[in-house]
């Protein structure tokens, strides 16, 4: 929804790239348009996403795989448990912290 107008512009999600699969609803984003037609999009450099599954950590390792909510595989410390939400770096897909509650 364009915040000054506040009409909705339907957007391809190939205008965000891989970006896209850290969309959700109500998030903003940036857009560029040409004559209102839109060129490209981006969006916040970090997000908050929900562990949906983790594996249980070995006694070595820092860091361990985890599905995040949106289907995306990141690697997490090995103290973030199924269920908790975190804060992902969009550009990069990596972990930045816990998020807060």
């Amino acid at each position: 929804m364009d915040l000054e107008k506040f009409e909705q512009l339907e957007v391809p999600l190939i205008l965000f790239g891989q970006a896209s699969a850290y969309l959700k609803e109500e998030m903003k984003v940036k857009m560029q348009l040409f004559d209102g037609r839109p060129l490209s999009g981006s969006i916040p450099k970090q997000v908050t996403c929900v562990i949906k599954e983790t594996q249980d950590h070995a006694a070595t390792p820092r860091y361990k795989k985890a599905v995040l909510d949106n289907g995306l595989i990141i690697q997490v410390p090995t103290y973030i448990e199924t269920g908790e939400a975190v804060v992902v770096n969009t550009e990069d897909g990596s972990f930045v912290t816990r998020a807060n509650k």
